[in-house]
């Protein structure tokens, strides 16, 4: 797992030992208690492990896919309802997915089924009540708080919701109402939370704009970690292709369908809005991160199943359906060899059982990645700080300090990469492909931008 997973995952063994955060470590955003609750359960049958985290996040994804199917069959007429299997399966092989139906990440797994929720409410047949309007409020600012991408690919669907429901002021009140309110709980639970991590992430600037037909292939190519794009398969590459190619179409579609039969096709056009909004902030993004288009294929499903159902052509829905869903079937198998991490699990519990065995509990390491994957797979019996003189646990740099001022020989650097070893230092180890240096010397420390004040 990557640091973000192992983040998470040491989230959910605190909450198992009585303390509750509420956002992602370091933050005062990104809300993560339903993915770390959701690790906790499971760790209390499975024990705290990688299969543990993978399956709660496998969990929340899946709620999200069933309120998708719910969703498509509230939107098909009656005798178009196998396409809601279509779809669904379309969704489930999506390559985009592959890797994050999976990932904690801090919010993702949770905006996504909020979001599948929140929309099959929208668009069902249920009588939206105060409460109802109320509820849409509190979901919409959980899901902000959570992953807010999913927000402008949501509002023309409230829009939608609101106005065939009769545009009512009561109804806009209720929604105010819940709303506020949840925004409000959030705000004081903010004044509680750190905030060592607070990057700018959205900026006007045109080169966004320039950059959004390469963030667009590289998230539906999908083979990418953090802002890292990596080679592909060329079937996934293919498949990518393919579905620009149907976003395309749907906002073609829907541009004609504003000048020639506006309201006969509202609903497709809001959904169509809903794709555009998604690409459309995206401009905005100050780097090439791939992962903040993950709502696109979501809403760009829910816009092809209203158009399929407009047709009302069963043969040209299997034609559209059934191509994506082989060729992402076949896409998905490609996954298996995907790996972003420079070292393996077993390479890194190797390099855990030599510190537990020399009772080296207290690690320096400048790669992030390490830092945190030590923490986790070693249940916290390594504790590790990076060079940061602030991070998203305080007393995790404090221990170490400490650790180190007491007895340096009970200390060690650890890293995988090639940094250490190109200071020369003595009596340099190597532990499977993990670099580690006991009882560093002050200066080299201060090298490698470790601050110990």
């Amino acid at each position: 797992m990557d640091e973000d997973e192992c983040v998470v995952g040491l989230m959910a063994k605190h909450l198992m030992e009585g303390h509750v955060a509420v956002f992602f470590y370091g933050q005062s955003y990104g809300f993560t208690l339903v993915e770390s609750a959701m690790i906790a359960l499971f760790s209390f049958f499975n024990g705290l492990n990688d299969h543990s985290v993978k399956l709660a996040m496998l969990s929340l994804w899946t709620i999200g896919i069933i309120f998708f199917y719910k969703t498509c069959k509230e939107i098909l007429l009656p005798n178009n309802k196998f396409a809601a299997w279509l779809m669904t399966l379309l969704f489930i092989f999506l390559p985009a997915w592959a890797v994050w139906s999976m990932k904690a990440r801090g919010g993702y797994l949770t905006a996504f089924p909020l979001s599948a929720i929140l929309l099959w409410y929208l668009l069902s047949d249920y009588k939206k009540s105060f409460w109802g309007y109320s509820l849409t409020g509190v979901l919409l600012g959980v899901i902000a708080y959570s992953q807010p991408l999913w927000l402008p690919g949501l509002l023309p669907f409230l829009f939608y919701c609101w106005y065939h429901e009769g545009h009512k002021l009561d109804s806009f009140k209720a929604f105010t109402v819940g709303n506020l309110s949840c925004i409000l709980i959030f705000t004081l639970l903010q004044r509680h939370a750190a905030n060592y991590w607070s990057p700018k992430v959205f900026d006007i600037h045109v080169p966004g704009l320039f950059d959004l037909p390469s963030l667009l292939f590289d998230h539906l190519n999908a083979y990418y970690y953090l802002t890292d794009v990596y080679a592909s398969p060329v079937i996934v590459k293919i498949y990518a292709v393919f579905f620009i190619i149907l976003i395309l179409t749907i906002l073609v579609l829907a541009v004609k369908y504003v000048f020639t039969d506006f309201m006969g096709n509202f609903l497709f056009i809001c959904a169509a809005t809903s794709v555009a909004f998604t690409l459309g902030y995206c401009i905005f993004l100050m780097d090439h991160a791939p992962r903040y288009l993950l709502p696109l294929t979501g809403f760009t499903l829910i816009a092809l199943t209203i158009l399929l159902n407009k047709i009302n052509n069963h043969q040209l829905i299997k034609k559209v359906a059934i191509p994506f869903i082989v060729l992402g079937a076949v896409c998905l198998i490609t996954f298996k060899d995907f790996v972003f991490n420079a070292t393996s699990e077993k390479q890194l519990m190797s390099c855990i059982t030599w510190l537990n065995k020399q009772h080296i509990k207290y690690v320096f390491a400048d790669d992030v990645p390490t830092q945190w994957q030590l923490i986790f797979y070693s249940k916290e019996s390594v504790i590790c700080r990076g060079d940061d003189v602030r991070d998203r646990i305080p007393r995790y740099i404090d221990s170490v300090n400490e650790a180190y001022k007491q007895d340096p020989g009970k200390t060690a650097v650890v890293d995988p990469t090639n940094d250490l070893l190109d200071m020369e230092p003595d009596n340099l180890l190597m532990v499977d492909k993990y670099y580690i240096l006991v009882h560093p010397d002050p200066e080299l420390l201060k090298g490698m931008e470790f601050h110990l004040q």
